[in-house]
């Protein structure tokens, strides 16, 4: 097992965080391949969109206290000389190869969502 792990369990309402963000991001596609190809509601995009990115922004800020949590229950394996610089410092608390793959994931999650959406509608 691996030493940096915490042994803590991850949690039911964990699980429904993660589950929360693919069943929203899958009625979503939904919702904008089926429901908005009706003009009457085409003017219910903005309250969607904004519905969508509320409901992603809270998911995110809870899945970041938990993990925080978790962080700040587990011992220190570094001496406090060793340890890297603070997370107060850095971006979101991101390192810069943490930020890179946030970016690369998201920009491939676009991409493949377009794709899909375009293949979808033809």
């Amino acid at each position: 097992m691996d030493s940096n792990r915490s042994s803590r369990p991850i949690t039911a309402f964990e699980c429904f965080l993660y589950a929360a963000i693919v069943a929203e991001t899958a009625l979503a596609a939904l919702i904008y391949k089926f429901i908005f190809r009706s003009a009457d509601l085409a003017n219910l995009r903005v309250y969607f969109a904004i519905f969508y990115f509320g409901f992603m922004a809270w998911v995110i800020a809870q899945l970041n206290r938990l993990h925080r949590h978790r962080k700040s229950l587990a011992p220190d394996p570094m001496p406090a000389e060793q340890s890297p610089a603070p997370a107060q410092n850095r971006p979101a608390g991101l390192t810069v190869s943490q930020v890179i793959t946030v970016v690369l994931v998201f920009a491939t999650a676009v991409a493949v969502f377009t794709w899909l959406l375009r293949t979808m509608l033809n």
